[in-house]
């Protein structure tokens, strides 16, 4: 592994635990490559996940991916793609496009969704920027 990519292993962790900080309702972050693949994940509560198959897991990320990129089909139409909430019987679910793929974020239904997603959409830009910022180092 080149320095480059511990470094920026070491930012996709700080990235979930800074947005897992940032509301005490979160239960759940992960990074998701473009393929589909969780690069870092970041528990306060795990009952969401523990209840799905290693399959169904898989299948849920790369559905939220698939989901990601169709929506920014239309960004020159429509305008960027910020973020996608999916809601729930029992949660929310937040889908964030980023240069590595998604962060999905899963949290409590009692949240105050859009105030909670501009404060991962702030989380997410800071860490684009150090990783630019890491690149012109």
């Amino acid at each position: 592994m080149h320095n480059t990519d511990l470094e920026h292993n070491l930012e996709l962790t700080r990235l979930c635990q800074d947005i897992l900080a940032s509301n005490d309702r979160i239960y759940f972050v992960s990074t998701v490559n473009r393929n589909g693949k969780s690069t870092e994940s970041k528990f306060r509560n795990d009952r969401i996940i523990k209840n799905m198959t290693l399959q169904e897991i898989e299948m849920l990320y790369m559905q939220r991916v698939l989901q990601s990129f169709l929506n920014k089909e239309f960004d020159d139409v429509l305008g960027s793609l910020d973020f996608i909430t999916v809601q729930r019987e029992t949660l929310l679910e937040f889908i964030f496009p980023f240069s590595d793929g998604i962060v999905l974020v899963i949290a409590d239904l009692d949240v105050i969704s859009r105030y909670l997603a501009k404060t991962i959409s702030f989380l997410i830009r800071d860490f684009e920027f150090r990783l630019k910022d890491s690149l012109y180092a």
